[in-house]
């Protein structure tokens, strides 16, 4: 992201570098308000009415102002770097204008602002109800209280998402806990799909389970309290399964065959990850 970001100000210092005139800022100028558009779009108003308030034409301005500088400064620097070495190289004009407007679509493929947006939604309000004493009371109380925006998460969000918003509530809940609550939720069908897809996260990621070793067997726990979603379990399965391979030393907190057989016969449509986990748990396990 720092790199394609370096892009768009490469831009105007290599214009002024090549020597073009002056009459190529404005250009620049509109590529760094593009940028923030396509970036910053929580910035901007959404409607044609919001566009309308006087306050969004004066901040609109304002920022068309800071980009004008920041290109003045770039072109400044480079026009002074030409004269320091004493030549002015002659690059074609479409090149720097190229290398600046590449890097918006570069840095979208990288930073989906939406998702950050979604991010700083979680947070803001975890803090805002522990500020608001939602959280005052116990440590349960205070990771209810991170982890109630997580339910308020689309569906479909993917597990990337989930483990990056799961990574972010690490830092202020510890991960026992955050499995507690999650566990409470699920099993007191407070959770939403979001809620319980995190406890499978939480529940089969070898890198958390050795961080909770004071937590035992939370893996069998989350496959109870998520037995009713075969997919989910059986995701859960083969995450199981790729934890295991990587990190032999999670073996003891994973469910054992005989659990595994039963829950198999509970749910059919799981039963080829179950199989497979219970190959791989008989697999790992001590030699008689």
């Amino acid at each position: 992201m720092m790199g394609a970001t370096a892009l768009l100000y490469f831009g105007p210092l290599l214009a002024g570098l090549g020597g073009h005139g002056w009459a190529v800022v404005p250009v620049f100028a509109a590529i760094f308000m593009l940028w923030l558009v396509i970036m910053r779009p929580q910035d901007f108003p959404r409607n044609l009415s919001d566009w309308q308030r006087p306050e969004a034409l004066i901040a609109f301005a304002a920022r068309g102002a800071v980009q004008l500088l920041l290109v003045l400064v770039c072109f400044g620097i480079g026009r002074g770097i030409g004269g320091v070495l004493g030549s002015l190289p002659p690059f074609p004009l479409m090149l720097p204008i190229g290398i600046s407007f590449l890097a918006i679509p570069l840095a979208r493929l990288i930073w989906d602002p939406r998702k950050a947006q979604d991010m700083d939604a979680v947070l803001t309000d975890a803090l805002a109800q522990i500020e608001t004493g939602t959280a005052v009371g116990s440590d349960f109380s205070y990771a209810k209280a991170v982890l109630a925006p997580l339910n308020g998460l689309p569906d479909d969000v993917t597990e990337a998402e989930l483990e990056s918003h799961l990574d972010a509530i690490r830092a202020l809940v510890d991960e026992a806990m955050t499995f507690e609550v999650l566990l409470e939720q699920v099993n007191s069908g407070e959770a939403s799909l979001p809620s319980q897809r995190a406890l499978m996260l939480l529940a089969s990621d070898g890198a958390a389970l050795e961080r909770m070793a004071d937590l035992r067997d939370a893996p069998v726990k989350a496959l109870q309290a998520l037995r009713q979603d075969a997919a989910l379990v059986a995701r859960m399965a083969q995450r199981l399964v790729t934890a295991l391979r990587q990190d032999p030393d999670v073996w003891p907190d994973c469910p054992t065959p005989g659990f595994l057989e039963e829950l198999r016969a509970d749910l059919p449509a799981a039963a080829d990850n179950l199989s497979a986990l219970e190959a791989e748990v008989i697999a790992q396990g001590p030699a008689d």
